[in-house]
């Protein structure tokens, strides 16, 4: 620890980021568990980037990294479902919160890089009736949506998705990156 005179106070060296990042990082986003199923796995991933793009047809648009098993299983099926959290929710969150293979995240060591996480082992959900996609019994609430059209934007893919189904299961305040003090921006 560095020495200072007594009679300054203590200032912690902040970290300088540029202003756009800071000012991203300050945006609050709603945090959903996007399920989705592939011919080789049934999957769900937490997702920050998700919001309703139309009425008529009713579209939400998702955000999916190019690597991502989502976005895989979603061009093979066409289909997926958003689930939204309680806010008081915070473990379900955290499971969701890695990358279905490990491999994904730079740097992981030679034993781990293998490893493919199976997030929904231990979660309740059943198939949605319209997707077959994982809807989370501990949902507030879920929409069932069949993808009308993949947009690119950067280094990520849009899922426009047409709502099929939705249903709330009960009553709470939904879970977003704020009340966490998660931020996902750059």
């Amino acid at each position: 620890m560095q020495e200072r005179p007594h009679d300054l106070p203590y200032v912690p060296h902040r970290v300088e980021i540029d202003p756009a990042t800071e000012t991203l990082e300050m945006l609050p986003y709603g945090l959903y568990i996007i399920g989705s199923r592939g011919s080789d796995n049934i999957n769900g991933m937490m997702a920050d980037w998700v919001m309703q793009v139309s009425f008529e047809p009713r579209l939400v648009a998702c955000s999916l990294e190019l690597k991502s098993t989502t976005l895989r299983n979603l061009r093979e099926t066409n289909v997926f479902s958003v689930n939204l959290l309680e806010s008081e929710d915070v473990e379900l969150a955290r499971r969701f919160a890695q990358p279905r293979e490990a491999s994904k995240i730079a740097g992981r060591s030679g034993g781990s890089a293998p490893v493919v996480h199976d997030k929904l082992r231990d979660v309740p959900y059943q198939a949605g009736e319209q997707t077959g996609c994982p809807v989370l019994d501990d949902a507030l609430a879920y929409l069932e949506c069949e993808v009308a059209q993949f947009v690119e934007a950067g280094d990520h893919i849009l899922a426009l998705g047409k709502v099929v189904a939705a249903t709330v299961l009960r009553e709470g305040e939904p879970m977003s990156s704020r009340a966490l003090g998660w931020s996902y921006a750059g």
